[in-house]
Order: structure tokens, then C-alpha cells, then sequence
């Protein structure tokens, strides 16, 4: 739990000073930036305050820019409580009782969900309840239409948005499967920058679209998601702090603010999708390979009225001086998955239900493994930002063939005598 804490306590530092490291803050320095952060509360999932000094916030810019998000992970560690999380099933009846009785407080709803079944006590305390219902906009004076207004961004990057959609149904070796789209579109330019076509909608899924899409694009100044698992997750939080981008989410229950990245996946189902015989195509792979054509040839190359009858590619160059990029052995890096585990005694840890061999130093110990969830041939351990070791899966086998060390002293058993 302690990890957990740490890991939310760093994401937090970076939540506070990403405008300062995307130079998208909108103060007149960077110092009144973080003055005015420092003056807004702050509250971490176990319940306990965050405060902050303005110059102490200054301080984890600096760390930031010169260990990256490693730098922002606390140096100890304290015991600050057990987090209370809503689960998934408390959240949604929560939304279901304020729709139907708008005017019903915090208070009784989290006194129904007792009386049904639905929480108890033990699980979560009313202001948590209460909390929810304020940051989700489910107070019955916050329950009125929410303004909308269209915006775009000004240069390519500024922003990007994601979103899945579901895909053509394949029939693979006589068997109907589902599938699904991923995508993510460049705000300012409506080009579509990545995407892929999968068996799954799910967090592993949605990242590598997104390495490919930094890789051949560039780093997005901040990425707009929504609520849904894939996309908000403490990995993918990690990854945004990593490469120095700013996540974004929705607001809870409001589909409608993703409008441009829905209008997207109608064009994509409109003029490829609903033309395609789905049974012409026996795999996943020879399927994104005609969504990606019509995408380079067709959607990134028409004229798109949004942007003044001009192409999404030739919109999106025009910005080409502001792009930034990452050396891919950096990104590599950057996109690593983090757990912490303790050793045990036979010196493995898992990961993902695999087990991995470390050095019999580790044996009882507490280690940050890092590793790609597509491709479990090795991963690391890292110590304070550094990677120290690379650790391999458990072969069995071969353990068997090594010789053992051995501290017995043959001249002390049986006499002196040795038996071969």
C-alpha cells in the first residue's frame, strides 16, 4: 500500500507542475503558477491533505527536468493510511439514485446504498461519498445543463484525443470474433496520428497505439481520454509523466465533450467500414492493414471543412518546426510498466502470472520491476530511477542442470568418512 501512495503522491507533483513543463500554464510566471497551486486543496486517495509551499513546487520542476517522473517519487516512505476506492457497482448506483432523485442529499444516498446492500460501512465513509458526487457534478445545483463550447487547438500537438469504437466482426478459423478500433486524432489538425485494429479493448492495447503514434508524430502537449479502464489507469498516468505529456479526462458521464474523435470513428465506419465484406478478411492483421490505407490515402488526405477545406496532413505540417520527438530507445523506456514486489525466498517474483529469477541478493526484499507487457522475454530492476539489473523467466530445467554451493564440511559427517 505504501507504493501506491508513493506512486500517487509523485503523479500528483507531476499533475501540479505539467503546465510549467508543457509551458502551457497561463500565469504570468512560472512562481505565480505555482503560488496559485499551492493555495487550492488537495486531498490523496487515504483521506489525508496535500499541501505545498510555492518554492517547494518549484523544486519538483527542477527534479522533474532532470530525473524525469522518477525524480518526483518520494525518498521515504511513511504509512499514510489505507485509500477507500469506490468500486465500479457503488459508482453507478450512485449516478442512478441522484437521476432519479435529484434533489436527494449526499447524506441519504450513502445511507440507501447501506440499507441495500450496495456499501457498507466498512468499505467507504460519507465523505467519500459526498466526494464523488461533488467532483462528478451530481449535486442537485450542478445537475443543470452544462454549458459546451466548441474549441479547437491553435498548433498541431497541443492536443490529442483517443477513443475505441467497435470494429468489424471476422470470422477466424470458423469462429465470429469482435473486434475494435483504437485510434487518437490530433485536435488542431483532425489528423488521425495512430491506430489499430484489436481483439481487445484494453489498457495494453491503447498504449502501444499510442508509443507508435509519439514515435512517428511526436510528443502531444497533453492527450484527452475518457473514463473508460484502458484509458485511465496508474500505468498510463505513469507513461504521461514519463514522456512529459499533461492526461486529460472527461468528466464522468459526458460523452458529448469527445465529439471530434466520435465524428472521427463515423467517417471511419461511414466510407470504409459499412463498404467493407467483412468476409474477405480472415485475420486482424490484413484488417488494419485496409483501415490504415484508407486512413494515409483517403481520411489524412481529404479536405476536411473544419480546417478551411484543407487536408488533415497538410494542416498538421504546417506546425512540423514545433513538433517534438524522443530518441526510441527512450520511448521504449518511457512506456515500461512499474510494479513493486517482495522477493520470495526461492528468489522470483511474478509478473502477469510469469515468473521471473533475481539475483538470490534480493531474497525477502521489496524491488521496482519494470518491463513491456508485450514482450515478457526479460524485464528490470530499477533503484531510484536507475536500472540496475535485467531479470530473465524461470527455467526450471536448467536450474536443475546447475551445480548447487554447498557450506557442508564432509570431514565432520560420519566420522570423517565420505559416502559416494
Amino acid at each position: 500500500m505504501e507504493d501506491k501512495i508513493m506512486k500517487e503522491i509523485a503523479l500528483l507533483k507531476y499533475s501540479i507542475i505539467a503546465p510549467v513543463v508543457t509551458n502551457t500554464y497561463t500565469t504570468n510566471s512560472k512562481i505565480e503558477h505555482f503560488r496559485e497551486e499551492a493555495q487550492k486543496k488537495y486531498t490523496l486517495s487515504n483521506g489525508i491533505p496535500f499541501q505545498f509551499a510555492p518554492f517547494t513546487a518549484k523544486g519538483w520542476y527542477l527534479k522533474y527536468m532532470k530525473k524525469g517522473f522518477d525524480g518526483l517519487l518520494p525518498k521515504t516512505r511513511a504509512d499514510l493510511g489505507k485509500p477507500r476506492v469506490l468500486n465500479q457497482k457503488v459508482m453507478d448506483r450512485i449516478v442512478e439514485l441522484k437521476k432519479q432523485y435529484q434533489h436527494i442529499t449526499g447524506s441519504l444516498v450513502y445511507q440507501k446504498l447501506i440499507e441495500e446492500g450496495t456499501l457498507y460501512k466498512t468499505d467507504s465513509s460519507l465523505s467519500t461519498i459526498l466526494r464523488f458526487i461533488r467532483d462528478n457534478n451530481l449535486k442537485a445545483s450542478q445537475l443543470n445543463p452544462t454549458e459546451r463550447k466548441a474549441f479547437a487547438m491553435e498548433f498541431s500537438n497541443d492536443m490529442w484525443q483517443a477513443d475505441s469504437s467497435h470494429g468489424p466482426i471476422l470470422t477466424i478459423n470458423g469462429k465470429k470474433v469482435k473486434t475494435y478500433i483504437i485510434a487518437f486524432i490530433d485536435d488542431a489538425s483532425r489528423m488521425i496520428v495512430g491506430c489499430g485494429i484489436f481483439l481487445s479493448d484494453n489498457a495494453i492495447n491503447m498504449q502501444a497505439v499510442f508509443k507508435k503514434a509519439i514515435a512517428k508524430y511526436g510528443v502531444p502537449t497533453r492527450i484527452f481520454v475518457d473514463n473508460g479502464s484502458p484509458y485511465k489507469n496508474n500505468q498510463l498516468e505513469m507513461i504521461c509523466a514519463s514522456v512529459g505529456t499533461v492526461l486529460i479526462h472527461s468528466r464522468a458521464y459526458s460523452p458529448e465533450s469527445k465529439g471530434k474523435i466520435e465524428r472521427t470513428f463515423g467517417t471511419i465506419k461511414s466510407k470504409w467500414m459499412h463498404g467493407l465484406d467483412w468476409t474477405q478478411f480472415d485475420s486482424v492483421e490484413s484488417l488494419e492493414e485496409s483501415l490504415l490505407s484508407f486512413i494515409n490515402s483517403g481520411y489524412n488526405n481529404s479536405t476536411h471543412s473544419g480546417i478551411d477545406n484543407k487536408t488533415p496532413k497538410v494542416r498538421f505540417l504546417e506546425d512540423q518546426g514545433r513538433l517534438k520527438y524522443k530518441p526510441m530507445e527512450v520511448l521504449e523506456n518511457d512506456f515500461l510498466h512499474r510494479e513493486t514486489r517482495k522477493v520470495k525466498k526461492d528468489a522470483t517474483v511474478q509478473i502477469l502470472n510469469n515468473t521471473f529469477e533475481v539475483p538470490q541478493e534480493f531474497i525477502s526484499q521489496k524491488i521496482e520491476l519494470r518491463y513491456s507487457p508485450s514482450d515478457l522475454s526479460k524485464a528490470f530492476i530499477f533503484n531510484q530511477g536507475k536500472r540496475i539489473h535485467e531479470v530473465y523467466p524461470l527455467n526450471r530445467i536448467e536450474n536443475s542442470k546447475v551445480k548447487r554451493k554447498t557450506s557442508i564440511n564432509y570431514d565432520l559427517v560420519n566420522g570423517g568418512e565420505v559416502h559416494v
